[in-house]
């Protein structure tokens, strides 16, 4: 299952928000940079056992990540027309995601990653190496994670596992 992340640069407002969720990160963090298209790259690039497909430009991107390692699948359903269209065995990477610059009026330019938590994670903390401290948090509970430059675990409110 994938859900929808935003990861942004750590700003004084995510900061005193993510304070608010009960996440225990330092009000005194620093800010961190906006992710810029050769940053992605960089990151993307470095991943071994990875495809990834790159387009747009600087102010206006998208990114896709595929592992080269697959599965296959199989696709069944009570609906016979489903079944005709879609039914059948299926091969897709084991993991994936994509990657959309977000530019919101009046906000620092961020990523919106759809995909493996495993993949968001990895990322996140690889663009708080180059980039500085990012916050991440899934559209679906907006309680903010602090990846930091120096922490190979992000914070938050509750420990974390590291399964990457």
């Amino acid at each position: 299952m994938s859900i929808d992340y935003i990861v942004t640069p750590v700003t004084r407002e995510f900061l005193t928000w993510g304070r608010e969720c009960g996440v225990p990160i330092d009000l005194m963090t620093s800010s961190g940079g906006t992710v810029t298209l050769a940053d992605l790259t960089r990151v993307l690039q470095s991943l071994d056992g990875f495809t990834h497909d790159i387009k747009g430009e600087e102010h206006n991107f998208s990114a896709r990540l595929d592992s080269i390692e697959m599965y296959d699948w199989e696709y069944e359903s009570n609906d016979p027309v489903m079944n005709q269209a879609f039914g059948g065995t299926h091969t897709s990477p084991r993991e994936s995601i994509s990657i959309d610059r977000l530019n919101v009026k009046n906000q620092s330019p961020a990523l919106s990653l759809h995909g493996d938590i495993t993949l968001v994670l990895l990322i996140a903390r690889k663009l708080a190496q180059s980039c500085g401290p990012q916050a991440a948090f899934a559209t679906c509970d907006g309680i903010p994670a602090f990846f930091l430059p120096d922490q190979q675990m992000p914070v938050w409110k509750e420990p974390w596992i590291d399964e990457t």
